[in-house]
């Protein structure tokens, strides 16, 4: 009986050994804010060209300070499109690693820049250039006349325009993996 009883005591430590250790992480999904020294634009950037961006304050897991304040975050601009007719500029930033600058370390992640709501910056469609009038006759209130008279878009549109990051806009990095110390 006490061979049983030990075994079972030795089976459950055993078993238990390993749920024991926990290493705090920055779950996938997760935004920090960050902020840029100089202005970022798609005028003077090209696909693949290095930016920085730097956290503007701690950012502590249970106990423990994961990112320091004034780490950098290194990354590069995946996607550059330039403007044309109708569209504005658009860029897309990937960040590869986080630089510690006091220890002198640098530590590879995956993230992707957040630029207020989405991982792209412009893309959108610009204003018409034009507007033509059309009228939609119809009868009014038991009138014979009437109608609307509306004004739609030609289908020519202004040229686009280059799209900037300031040192004041809302940045954010999201993590893409689990970021492990």
């Amino acid at each position: 009986m006490a061979k049983k009883i030990l075994l079972t005591i030795l089976t459950f430590l055993n078993i238990n050994a390993f749920c024991f250790a926990w290493q705090p992480y920055i779950p996938k999904g997760t935004l920090v804010k960050v902020y840029t020294k100089i202005p970022l634009s798609t005028e003077h950037l090209e696909e693949g060209s290095n930016v920085y961006f730097i956290a503007p304050s701690d950012v502590w897991v249970v106990e423990e300070k994961m990112i320091e304040k004034g780490e950098i975050f290194k990354g590069h601009v995946s996607m550059l499109k330039m403007p044309i007719q109708g569209v504005n500029a658009a860029m897309k930033i990937t960040i590869t690693e986080i630089i510690n600058i006091k220890k002198g370390t640098k530590k590879e992640i995956k993230g992707t820049l957040i630029f207020s709501n989405k991982d792209t910056l412009g893309g959108n469609l610009t204003n018409p250039a034009s507007y033509n009038k059309t009228i939609h006759p119809r009868k009014v209130y038991g009138n014979t006349w009437g109608g609307t008279l509306q004004y739609v878009p030609s289908g020519e549109y202004e040229f686009g325009q280059h799209v900037k990051v300031n040192q004041k806009d809302n940045l954010f990095v999201q993590f893409d993996e689990d970021y492990y110390i």
